[in-house]
């Protein structure tokens, strides 16, 4: 076990399972990935899981959503003495950062032709070539140009600019077909009409890398590399991450009286509660109060009044013996992020990348 914490509420997160879960994103995509890092790994820690994935993976391409996100990436590579790895940009950057993006051979995604001329002319300025991903908008409409775009345009009124990736991003790849279809078909064309040009590709999620065949350069796996696919039939893969804390209290709540703000809950029989030192300020939603659960000794114990910033109450109800310092199950293999996220009425991505940075990520099966 690697880290050093100063709380019982910690997450832990296995090396193994990631390299494993790697494995199958790869396998499924039979093609190399853009491994999605942003939002620090989905909660899981950017830095470790990335170079894990280059060290024992041979994971080479990694993407993420911000500057800053690139920055530190890059930096963490760059202090391990690796160079041959290429970080995606995929959402905006102000124009003021632009330069320094270009010089740290960051690949920027252009969406738009405001956004084209402002990295060709700073580009310019500098006497460098910048690196861009294009983005293509087959339906999601969200950022991207017309599948219509064509490449000899677009390097005639941009010439400082170098695409050595194109991209697009599926709407629907877990649910309809039709549109996957109509995506699909969108991206092919544009591919086929620019087909003189030298580019990677990519257009394959988690969810896309299950349901259809990959025939592009990359898939870009995000959630599945964490252990989770929205369709459930990614096989073979396995959250990564386990949350664990402890009772640091226990009481007798007579019935009749009331837990937390607000009186939300009133015990209907006497009944002993525990207090685990996690709230939402960890990221775990209020709107788990009355509804969630945790265990202690693999016995659910449904969570009792509101979720506070710090704490919550938990029914201790059929829990035996010494209460004070036992073990509780946050966040593992019997309530997993999905079944959190049914709960609270949000969906799994949330839930991680809610996590809060003051809980401590400890990882394990590290592999030297």
């Amino acid at each position: 076990m690697k880290g050093s914490y100063h709380r019982p509420t910690y997450a832990e997160i296995d090396l193994n399972k990631f390299l494993n879960n790697v494995k199958i994103a790869k396998d499924s995509s039979k093609s190399d990935i853009i491994a999605m890092v942003k939002a620090d790994a989905y909660g899981h820690g950017a830095k470790e899981l990335s170079l894990h994935a280059y060290k024992f993976s041979n994971v080479k391409h990694f993407a993420v959503a911000t500057m800053t996100e690139g920055l530190e990436l890059k930096d963490i590579f760059n202090s391990n003495n690796i160079y041959d790895i290429h970080i995606y940009i995929l959402g905006y950057i102000a124009d003021k950062y632009i330069k320094e993006a270009i010089e740290q051979g960051l690949v920027l995604t252009i969406f738009d032709d405001e956004f084209a001329k402002q990295v060709s002319d700073i580009a310019g300025s500098i006497k460098l070539r910048a690196k861009v991903a294009l983005k293509i908008d087959t339906g999601m409409n969200r950022l991207g140009f017309s599948p219509d775009i064509l490449f000899v345009d677009f390097l005639k009124n941009y010439q400082n600019i170098d695409v050595v990736h194109v991209l697009s991003h599926l709407a629907t790849s877990g649910s309809n077909i039709d549109f996957v279809n109509k995506q699909t078909k969108l991206f092919d064309m544009f591919i086929e009409r620019n087909s003189e040009y030298d580019y990677t590709t990519s257009f394959l999620n988690s969810s896309g890398i299950t349901n259809y065949e990959n025939k592009w350069s990359f898939t870009r796996p995000g959630i599945a590399m964490y252990g989770y696919e929205s369709t459930n039939r990614l096989f073979g893969i396995d959250p990564i991450m386990s949350i664990k804390s402890i009772i640091v209290h226990s009481k007798v709540v007579k019935k009749g009286e009331s837990v937390s703000y607000g009186r939300t809950f009133i015990a209907d029989r006497d009944m002993v509660i525990g207090i685990v030192p996690i709230g939402y300020a960890d990221g775990y939603p209020t709107s788990l109060s009355n509804k969630g659960f945790m265990f202690v000794d693999g016995i659910k114990c449904p969570i009792v009044g509101v979720v506070c910033m710090d704490m919550v109450m938990i029914d201790l109800t059929g829990v035996e013996g010494i209460m004070v310092g036992r073990s509780v199950e946050v966040l593992g293999s019997n309530i997993t992020a999905n079944m959190l996220a049914s709960l609270a009425g949000t969906i799994s991505y949330e839930i991680l990348t809610g996590i809060s940075y003051r809980i401590p990520r400890v990882y394990i099966n590290e592999r030297l």
